[in-house]
Parts: C-alpha cells; structure tokens; sequence
C-alpha cells in the first residue's frame, strides 16, 4: 500500500498556497465526482487532501512529521459539514418563511452568501484579536518589573493574552473552516453532489 501524500494526489507543490490548493481540489473532483461518472476511492482520496492541506494544523502536522491524523482530518470535514449543513438549515427556513417554492430556491447560491457574510465577520473579529493580543503584550512590558519579584498586574495580563491567544487560534481555525466550505459550495451546482462530497469518508 502506498503511504498517502496529499500534495501528490491534488498534483501540487509543497508550497502550494490556499489558492492553488482549492484549485487544484476543483480541478480534480470535476472528473473524480462519483454522480459524474468518476471512480469513488479516487475521489474519496481527493476530499481526504485536500481536507487534510485546508486544515492549517493538519497540514502543519504532515509537513513536519510526515503523519496523516485521520481523526483530526475527519473532525475538520465534520465541522464543514456542520456549518454547511447549518447554512442549509437557515436557508430553507427562510424560503419557508417567505413562502417561496422550496423546488425553486437555489440553496446553493443561498448558503454561499450565508458562509461569505460568515467568513467576513470572522475575519473582521480576528483582526480585532490580534489588536487585542498587541495591547495587552504592549501594556504587559510597559508594567513589567526589572527584579525577578512577583507581578500580580504582569500575571493578570498574562492570563488575558493566553485566552486571548486561545480566542484566536479557535477564530482562525473558523476562518478556515468557513473558506473550505465556500469551496466546497464554488465546486457544486447540486446539493445532492454537495452533499456525496461531505459524507465521503476518509480513505486508507
């Protein structure tokens, strides 16, 4: 058995940006999409890379060491699905709401400006963050003691820049989420191959 590479399977360089890598995921599950005749484990392998290169530390983890965490990669798609399938969910209750035709909504045109205003926020609040982390590590050095003594305001400040550190990593880690899910939906024209898409598993 031949050890999985994700830059391989999507024909990509290691230094392959976030562009190139949705490109080359279009690309390829255009022909490897089992309800346009392509061949199942193949584009199972394709949803697996390029699952795998959209999670920054997924793809951190295999550039450093070399190993495939299958359930880290399963539980990004995972949450893609969960926010697609949220999108859907407003989406439909809108039509129903509206008294539109459910037959006649494009829920993918709905649920790709739902995930846009989505990713924006998010990275307007990410921005916001980072400001955030930069003022409290500016005031923390301004109060920092030139002794080794205790600093209860040092350690106080401290504590706010880890969870302003945590904030960011799990704003990031949406950003990032929310980009893969636009992807996902720039990549069908169907909900029914949206939805084969987000249930294909992780291959071996």
């Amino acid at each position: 058995m031949t050890e999985f590479d994700p830059y391989l399977v999507l024909g990509l360089r290691r230094a392959a940006g976030p562009t190139e890598i949705k490109t080359a995921y279009r690309r390829k599950v255009q022909v490897a999409h089992p309800d346009r005749g392509g061949d199942a484990d193949a584009f199972m392998l394709i949803v697996k890379a390029f699952g795998l290169l959209s999670d920054p530390d997924s793809r951190r983890l295999y550039d450093e060491t070399g190993r495939v965490d299958d359930d880290a990669v399963t539980g990004y798609r995972r949450d893609v699905a969960l926010i697609l399938a949220d999108m859907f969910d407003v989406a439909v209750a809108t039509a129903v709401t509206t008294g539109l035709k459910l037959e006649s909504v494009n829920f993918i045109a709905q649920m790709t400006g739902a995930v846009e205003s989505g990713l924006r926020e998010a990275r307007v609040k990410l921005v916001r963050i980072d400001r955030e982390i930069g003022a409290l590590q500016t005031l923390r050095a301004r109060i920092r003691r030139n002794d080794e003594d205790r600093n209860l305001f040092v350690e106080r400040l401290t504590a706010q820049v880890k969870g302003k550190t945590e904030e960011h990593h799990g704003m990031r880690r949406r950003v990032a989420i929310l980009e893969t899910a636009l992807a996902e939906l720039g990549n069908y024209s169907s909900e029914t191959e949206l939805i084969a898409a987000l249930e294909a598993g992780p291959a071996a």
